[in-house]
Formats: structure tokens, sequence, C-alpha cells
């Protein structure tokens, strides 16, 4: 099923186009907005449906924005679903653990938690602002990830291929920050709905949170 099609804000044809150094001073304005200044865990009940299929459980995000990310996802029975981490781009899964469930690709991963931290060699397409609404765009390798902000927080993420949305992740926030995130493969017919129990501030994490056993 083809992705619906969530168009960005319509520019003001009165207004001239921004510079380059314009672009990028908007889009490093949003990213630091968007980075937490401690490290921070997020607890949270998920829900995953897979080609008909459904799974439920509980999880644990660990990370310090915008370098390292952790996610735990257990089963009803508090059996191991996922162990990842995220270092510096480089995604670190056991094998054992490779087939259970794909992890989403960093950028969205990021963004699960508010974060926009597009790839270290991504290219700056675009970034557009009208009223309290900022779009950027970022050429990354064959994709576009395309970023929609409102008031400082990130509101979606999509991950395109040519015509088609590949990847997506929605937030929806409440007084404490991200209450619910939605990501969807849409190839592969999976969504993972995370709603959050709690978000806090913490001290900095151990070194062995980066590398999850079997990696």
């Amino acid at each position: 099923a083809a992705a619906p099609g969530t168009a960005a804000p319509a520019p003001d044809p009165s207004a001239p186009a921004p510079t380059e150094e314009e672009m990028r001073r908007s889009a490093d304005e949003l990213r630091r907005a968007t980075v937490p200044a401690s490290p921070r865990q997020v607890n949270f009940a998920w829900t995953l449906d897979e080609a008909g299929a459904r799974f439920t459980g509980r999880g644990v995000a660990r990370f310090q924005a915008p370098r390292r990310f952790r996610l735990d996802l257990f089963g009803p029975r508090g059996e191991t679903y996922l162990a990842a981490a995220l270092v510096d781009g480089e995604a670190r899964v056991p094998p054992a653990l490779l087939e259970r469930f794909r992890l989403p690709s960093p950028a969205l991963l990021w963004g699960a938690v508010g974060v926009v931290e597009p790839p270290a060699d991504a290219r700056l397409l675009e970034a557009s602002a009208r009223g309290d609404e900022t779009t950027l765009r970022y050429q990354a390798g064959d994709d576009v990830l395309e970023y929609r902000a409102r008031g400082g927080r990130l509101q979606s993420v999509r991950r395109r291929r040519g015509s088609a949305v590949a990847e997506s992740i929605d937030l929806t926030y409440n007084d404490q920050g991200v209450s619910r995130a939605q990501y969807r493969d849409w190839a592969a017919y999976r969504t993972l709905n995370l709603t959050t129990e709690s978000s806090s501030d913490v001290q900095p994490f151990s070194e062995d949170t980066w590398r999850p056993a079997g990696t």
C-alpha cells in the first residue's frame, strides 16, 4: 500500500528563496532544539503489527543524543525480543536477534524519540519555514529524508526512495514530551507503535550499555 502523502507547508511565494547559509542555520537550529541536554531513558509499551501478526510487550530506550542509542524490546513474559545499539551511525545487533526484527534506519530511530539526526554524509536539499512549521529535506545516498517540525518539536520523518515512502515516523506529544511514536516500514507491512510510560533525564550510561550481549 502506498503511504498517504503528507504535504509540507507551502512556501510563501512572496518571500525570497533562502540562501544556503540560511538553510544550514535553520537546519542546525532545529537539530539543536531537538537534542536533549542530558542522557535520557524512556520506558514504553509497544505493539508490533507485521503482515497480519500482532505482538506486544514493553521496552526501554536509552540514549545520549546524538551519538549513542540503545533499544531493548521485551515480550509479555520478559523475553528479549530485540537488543540493539546505535553508535555513531553503526548498528550493533546480536546475530541471533536479527531475524526477529529489522532495526529502523538510524535517522528514523532517532526520530522515534524526537531527535533530528540525519546521516553524517547527508546533503541538505531544503530548509523552509512558514509560521512555526519547519521542513528539512536531506539527500542520503539514494534516499531523501524529510523532517517536519512544529514549534521546535519534530512531528514526522519520512525516508523516501523515488516517489515511494520506504519508512516513516509520526509523533504525538503531551506536556512531558513524546507520548507516542508510530514507525512504519511500508514495504514489509510493519507498524510499530511505542507508547511512552515514563521519560527522564539520567546519569551517563556505562560503556557496556552500547555493547549488547552477542555483538
